[in-house]
């Protein structure tokens, strides 16, 4: 039986996806800028056996009608928000079998600067390190950086060239023995084994040597979402930890295979790829105690901050759309993830079920054994390899997870009950911590 990944989907502010939440009696998200919030999350996701945290990040805040609404700030929709980067070198001191995947955007950031920071976080936590490329598709931050926004596609465009730098970077300036550490010899590293590098892409272009020395796995683990064409492409060609949406199973199952059938397309295996879909879970001692607290948890949601982080998320304004139009007929060059999801929906119902669930997918509720079965049916029927758990309530709904649900899927065969070591590649793949020859990164390899 296939044993499926557990990530804990977190930011480092005051909501996650549902908008209004924050004011809960329970919720503790306000405390976001303390460190030990985060120590002990960490340390309650490794005792309930989660495979990773995975943080996201922008640096956008909603954008409506030229101006950023009042409710932006009453319900902290994406603002305030702290950098998720620096929280991984406490956390990764905090446990040992915990992984991170923590997001850097390939329009606003440079190649060097940011593969310099991953291959440090790399040899600070052992190896378990994941970046998250996202190409960042906010108005918002094109200005805040005083940049031009580009286009929907071109932004993959720019992200290939980011990354074909970043595998020059990471695998092809520093050979394997490069680096010796003999000090009777007094020798550190051999110089005839460091090459420079050099790119001139259609984006980005650097001369020189790489000037961190190769880390475990050398190129982090890469995780990647999008949902449009372009998105799905780039992520078959490149990434390693996908993340599908979808609101059921006919939906997510989809996702699987086509992101499957484009890998070979692109040269790689199927199994190269692991899909990992939202997740989110209310449980009780029955099921109907279950869909009572659910709709508690939903009843702190606010309407207009949900509108607001709509927009924010696709350059959508769901409030100025015909609500009995079809949502198909919607276009952006904001995000498009959430806008291919309503595809098959009018507006009405799509902004229905945005302000209900938010990015939330899917949301099971039930006893603990209820939920556990629920979970492995989705596994059968979709073909995933995981689930990123999104909360209502941090950290009890996390608490839940782990002292109630985990212990039925270990039950079932569907979660490990052991910590291995080594390194997140290695976790995910069983095949060591490099990425394999078929890679596109591989070819960039040096001293082979």
């Amino acid at each position: 039986m296939k044993q499926i990944l557990l990530g804990a989907f977190e930011i480092n502010q005051v909501n996650l996806t549902s908008q209004g939440l924050w004011a809960h009696p329970e919720q503790n998200t306000y405390r976001y800028k303390e460190l030990t919030y985060w120590t002990d999350l960490a340390r309650l996701l490794e005792r309930g056996f989660f495979d990773f945290i995975f943080l996201a990040d922008s640096y956008g805040y909603p954008l409506l009608k030229g101006g950023t609404p009042d409710v932006t700030f009453e319900q902290a929709v994406e603002i305030p928000k702290n950098d998720p980067m620096l929280l991984i070198p406490a956390l990764s001191a905090a446990t040992r079998d915990l992984n991170f995947v923590v997001t850097a955007s390939t329009s606003f950031e440079h190649p060097y600067a940011n593969a310099r920071r991953f291959a440090t976080l790399d040899h600070l936590t052992q190896g378990r390190i994941a970046w998250n490329v996202v190409t960042t598709s906010s108005a918002v931050v094109s200005d805040l950086f005083g940049a031009v926004q580009a286009a929907h596609d071109e932004r993959y465009a720019i992200a290939q060239d980011f990354l074909d730098l970043s595998y020059k970077l990471f695998e092809g300036s520093w050979e394997d023995g490069s680096v010796l550490v003999d000090k009777v010899a007094r020798r550190y590293a051999d110089p005839r084994r460091v090459h420079p590098v050099a790119h001139n892409g259609p984006y980005f272009k650097s001369r020189g040597y790489f000037n961190s020395e190769p880390s475990p796995q050398r190129t982090p683990v890469l995780a990647q979402a999008g949902a449009s064409r372009a998105g799905r492409t780039f992520a078959a060609a490149n990434a390693e930890l996908v993340f599908v949406q979808g609101k059921d199973a006919g939906m997510l199952r989809s996702q699987v295979e086509d992101l499957r059938r484009l890998a070979i397309d692109a040269g790689r295996e199927a199994g190269s790829i692991k899909a990992v879909s939202g997740l989110s879970v209310v449980v009780a001692p029955s099921r109907a105690q279950a869909k009572e607290r659910l709709e508690e948890y939903l009843s702190w949601i606010d309407a207009d901050a949900a509108r607001a982080y709509y927009a924010m998320m696709t350059g959508v304004d769901l409030a100025a759309l015909d609500p009995d139009a079809s949502f198909s007929a919607v276009k952006t060059e904001g995000g498009r993830t959430q806008v291919e999801r309503y595809k098959d929906t009018t507006v009405r119902e799509a902004a229905a079920d945005f302000i209900r669930r938010g990015m939330r997918e899917l949301i099971l509720v039930g006893t603990p054994a209820q939920v556990a079965e629920q979970i492995g049916v989705v596994v059968a029927e979709t073909g995933l390899d995981g689930f990123n758990f999104t909360p209502f309530l941090s950290p009890g709904c996390y608490r839940d997870m782990a002292d109630l649900v985990v212990p039925e899927l270990q039950r079932m065969g569907l979660m490990r009950t052991e910590r291995p070591a080594g390194t997140f590649r290695q976790r995910l793949f069983g095949a060591g911590d490099r990425l394999p020859h078929s890679h596109p990164a591989a070819r960039h390899r040096v001293g082979r």
